[in-house]
């Protein structure tokens, strides 16, 4: 949390707070005897941490702190973060069914033992968790103790031993150690990621001696320190060696209510050691499970938060619990009971013994929530007045005049601000007022504002003021990769080209010394079995090899004269096409433009705005658009970045600058519901500025749309967000600047047309996550301007993926999956005819569930209702068409069923799993096709291309491979398609680009020869 900022309290600092906490000495006193138990009544917002604090700050110690559910206890960590009393450690659910066919990711799963770790060592603090994650069991700590173990300077160790332990544990072998869970034994390297620290670890041996133990950044894989000694902890809830596999093949033998087959299938698999999906369901037959409760010492504190949502989410579980091991039994899969997996009420109870209890909530009644989750009939009970802020539309005004009252009455108030650039903006708005209000401005991030009338307290939060969402942080302490080197995405037996050597098959990585220096290199293999070692600092030599995957490859001789003819042939005939691309790019430079001016002052304030973190290649891109824009020239600039990297924030600057420049701004859309929520977006991200902003849509009625046009007309619109409706021509504007288009490849050619009319006006910002394939070559190629944002945002994770034939089991699992984490789900069905039945159906096999349907075909006030709905979660599945394809951001929605999915086009498989996974929790894509079918060439490398191409930032390679399967020739020309097939396309774009600098006379040098 930051130093206050602002017209007020400039001479405050952080121990400005400590006076609120001393002041609940009304909750602190109730807390002497360590056998009372407190109700807390009357907490709103996040008044509930408040008074968590301030009991923390009196009495320190151990503090269990369990949550109804996932988004409560999320919330919880930021508030606790922003009171920087204690540490607060976070152990997550695991965010899967109980006995699930799935497991919980390895972040999830690191996460918890992390928090093990510290009680283990007896750390002080929060350790904060939900429902679920007090009852489902986890390893006992004499487990934990048992596979825990340390690494030293100094210490003896074999590697093959190494490597067996830790695959017991759970660890992964991965080419490059990122993730928690990674390990990678490369000669005299070890690479771990175990969840004792926060970065992973590298172990360099002197024969069988740990010379060294460095942890480094998975970012760039430099070191940052180095340790004496690390531990390496499980990185999975399983616990696998010789004495726990024993005890589970005795076990699963043992499980009589499955068949003897079944039994011995499973048998089988375990012996192989490996880690499968769903292994974490069977970890009572390895080893003892335990509550998270048996980590707590007799005098730790239990806090239980709003009982009443505890005790009907611990229902829920237990009736889950039942359903779902009767359907594994049924299905013939042996598991363990439900009690050895999940603690019951009446083991709680026990455990939880004379603990000291404290029950918080808006509503706390003694009694009325049964044992143990809810305050007995002789608990003590506090009654405070607190109430949550109401969420303003931006008029400062009223605000202001409350808080003169507040300041009057003697309230102190303080405003917390998402970051240091929003603090400055409301202090500069709160002095053009003219407003005696001095509220403090602080940087933090508080979930929901409160006013505790008893404490004179006022808490408010900046994005309740301005009405704009917010998004918890994920709770991870792991420092995990964003970006990865594309040579990453080779796989050994990939095809790659070596620009002196051609052709040649990739075998991995390996270590080798020469001269008494080891090294790593990329191991190739040529015809006739030469091989080549490439080492790591001349990756820039290598390329992947990529064409149309029905053509066979032929590799090249090592040493011989092949490559080089077909190189010279090449490079001929590039050097056409880099002529004809100097003429285009000449006739772009003739065009008139407007130059913008450079940045002011608002500028920099609606930037430094941004509640998120900016990525290094979002970054770029943004001052890529900016120097175009200020260029007497007309922009065209293709901006490529995967859903929910960004690409919309870029849009968004680039439009505010054209605004200060006086000059209206076109946002064209390819839906009507993407117009919508793209409409919302800029409104919010501008409202405290005077900018306006309208939408052009069949949601406005025609006498709203001729308002609208008649206005943007008089410019007095500055930002008109709309349709193709946007191209017609009675659309006119009074002095167009910017035009920005999402996804143009949805857009016919008619549409098209016209786009590349307007492209010789003003200034053009395409946006796009996969773009059609010859979008994508004009743009590598440098015919258009191109950007790429391949750096995910902070904390998100790689959406699960698989291609399954369609079941209503499947079906009934997913969508159950994610409503047990409060998610929401879409399950995509591309026929209109049938979608109505195809609804029923989730409502057969999922009869809980709230199902809503939408389609293109609906009148536009149903379909808008309908969308709202889902929006503010009254509904859990909604059944639609191909109108969610397109750029929608809702981050509660993490599983997308998609029906039929090999009728569909890569780009739109892309784009809908895109629709899923912009929130911190794994989400899953299950993209369905009929069992009994047999599926089209095209059809098996489509879904073959999506669940290859999974990784963040993939869109760009997605966009490559449906070149690939298209093939070069539909696209781009036989004689090109030719010279790509004999030299690959990564190849063929970098020797054009060559090409062009020489002909433009930039002067960088061609790839060298290395021998």
């Amino acid at each position: 949390m930051d130093a206050p900022t602002g017209p007020s309290n400039r001479g405050q600092d952080e121990a400005d707070l400590e006076p609120w906490l001393d002041g609940l000495s009304a909750v602190q006193g109730l807390l002497g005897h360590p056998a009372q138990n407190l109700a807390v009544t009357g907490l709103l917002g996040s008044a509930p941490a408040c008074a968590l604090a301030g009991l923390y700050r009196e009495h320190g110690g151990r503090w269990l702190i369990v949550c109804p559910e996932l988004a409560d206890a999320e919330a919880l960590c930021d508030d606790l973060d922003s009171w920087q009393v204690g540490k607060v450690h976070y152990l997550p659910e695991l965010e899967i069914l109980p006995f699930d066919r799935k497991s919980p990711t390895r972040d999830i799963q690191a996460s918890i033992q992390a928090g093990l770790h510290a009680l283990q060592a007896g750390e002080d603090g929060f350790f904060v968790t939900t429902i679920y994650g007090l009852r489902h069991k986890l390893m006992s700590a004499q487990t934990l103790e048992q596979a825990r173990f340390e690494l030293k300077s100094g210490q003896m160790v074999d590697t093959d031993e190494v490597g067996e332990r830790l695959a017991g544990l759970g660890y992964r072998p991965a080419g490059v150690v990122e993730q928690p869970g990674d390990l990678a034994i490369r000669g005299g390297l070890i690479d771990i990621f175990s969840p004792a620290h926060s970065l992973p670890m590298r172990i360099e041996l002197f024969g069988d001696e740990i010379e060294s133990i460095r942890l480094f950044d998975p970012t760039d894989q430099r070191s940052r320190s180095e340790l004496d000694k690390a531990v390496v902890l499980p990185a999975s809830s399983l616990f696998v060696y010789h004495d726990t596999l024993l005890e589970a093949l005795s076990r699963v033998e043992s499980c009589t209510e499955v068949s003897e087959d079944d039994r011995t299938e499973l048998i089988e698999r375990l012996q192989d050691r490996l880690h499968f999906a769903g292994i974490e369901g069977l970890a009572p037959f390895f080893h003892k499970q335990v509550s998270l409760l048996e980590y707590f010492k007799a005098e730790d504190t239990v806090a239980f938060l709003a009982p009443d949502d505890l005790a009907r989410r611990s229902e829920v579980l237990d009736e889950e619990v039942n359903r779902v091991r009767g359907d594994r039994i049924r299905r013939g899969d042996p598991v363990p009971g439900a009690a050895e997996l999940v603690a019951t009420s009446k083991e709680l109870d026990s455990l939880l013994g004379d603990r000291r209890r404290i029950w918080l909530g808006d509503i706390v009644l003694a009694g009325n929530c049964p044992a143990p989750l809810g305050p007995p009939a002789k608990t003590r009970p506090l009654q405070v007045r607190t109430h949550g802020q109401e969420r303003g539309k931006g008029d400062l005004g009223p605000l202001l005049q409350q808080i003169e009252q507040w300041e009057e009455a003697g309230t102190a108030v303080h405003i917390f601000c998402d970051n240091r650039g929003q603090a400055d903006r409301l202090a500069e708005l709160i002095e053009e007022s003219g407003s005696m209000a001095r509220p403090g401005l602080r940087v933090g991030t508080f979930h929901a504002g409160f006013v505790w009338e008893d404490a004179q307290i006022a808490l408010l939060t900046d994005h309740e003021i301005f009405d704009r969402y917010r998004r918890a942080t994920r709770k991870t302490r792991f420092k995990g990769s964003g970006k990865v080197a594309d040579i990453g995405a080779l796989k050994p037996g990939d095809h790659c080209v070596h620009v002196d050597h051609g052709i040649a098959r990739f075998l991995g990585l390996r270590r080798i010394t020469a001269e008494g220096i080891e090294s790593e290199c990329l191991l190739l293999e040529y015809a006739g079995g030469d091989r080549l070692y490439v080492p790591t600092d001349k990756l820039l030599l290598v390329e992947r090899y990529e064409v149309p995957d029905d053509q066979s490859v032929k590799l090249h001789k090592l040493g011989g004269g092949s490559w080089e003819r077909t190189r010279k042939r090449a490079r001929k005939a590039i050097l056409a096409v880099a002529q004809e691309l100097l003429t285009l790019y000449a006739s772009r430079e003739l065009l008139p433009g407007l130059a913008f001016a450079p940045d002011n002052h608002y500028q920099a304030e609606l930037e430094n705005a941004f509640i998120h973190e900016e990525t290094r290649d979002q970054t770029a891109a943004v001052e890529a658009v900016k120097h175009d824009m200020e260029r007497a020239r007309p922009m065209d600039r293709l901006v490529c970045g995967d859903v929910g990297f960004g690409k919309t924030e870029v849009a968004m600057r680039a439009a505010f600058k054209a605004v200060q420049n006086n000059r209206q701004v076109a946002v064209l859309c390819p839906t009507t519901i993407l117009a919508e929520q793209h409409g919302e977006t800029f409104s919010q991200r501008m409202r405290e500025f005077p900018v306006t902003v309208e939408v052009l849509s069949r949601f406005r009625s025609p006498k709203q749309q001729k308002e609208v046009l008649k206005r943007a007309s008089e410019g007095k619109v500055d930002i008109l967000v709309g349709t193709h409706r946007l191209l017609s021509r009675d659309v006119k504007f009074s002095k167009l600047g910017l035009l920005v288009v999402d996804e143009e490849q949805r857009f016919g050619v008619r549409h098209k047309e016209r786009l590349k009319e307007m492209r010789k006006q003003v200034d053009v910002l395409t946006l796009s996550a996969t773009p059609i394939p010859r979008t994508l070559y004009l743009a590598l190629m440098g015919a258009r301007d191109l950007s790429i944002i391949a750096t995910p945002p902070r904390d998100r994770l790689p959406i699960h993926t698989e291609v399954s034939g369609f079941s209503e089991e499947l079906l009934a699992e997913a969508i159950r999956r994610e409503m047990h984490r409060g998610g929401q789900v879409f399950f995509v069905h591309n026929r209109i005819e049938t979608i109505d039945a195809m609804a029923a159906l989730v409502n057969k096999v999922v009869p809980e569930a709230r199902v809503l349907v939408a389609h293109g075909q609906m009148d536009e006030n149903s379909l808008e209702s309908i969308m709202k709905e889902f929006i503010v979660g009254e509904a859990d599945v909604l059944v639609t068409t191909m109108i969610i394809e397109s750029g929608l951001d809702m981050p509660n929605v993490n599983t997308i069923l998609i029906d039929r999915a090999d009728r569909l086009g890569l780009s739109q498989l892309h784009q809908l799993r895109g629709r899923v996974g912009r929130s911190r929790h794994q989400a899953y894509a299950f993209l369905m096709v009929p069992p009994d079918q047999t599926l089209t060439r095209e059809a098996r490398a489509r879904l073959a291309a999506i669940q290859e191409f999974t990784d963040l930032g993939s869109g760009y390679h997605v966009a490559m491979r449906d070149l690939e399967i298209r093939g070069a020739g539909n696209i781009l020309g036989e004689s090109q398609s030719g010279q790509i097939a004999a030299i690959g396309f990564d190849l063929y774009c970098k020797m054009l680009e060559e090409e062009v600098r020489e002909l433009k006379g930039e002067g960088l040098p061609r790839l060298q020869d290395v021998r």
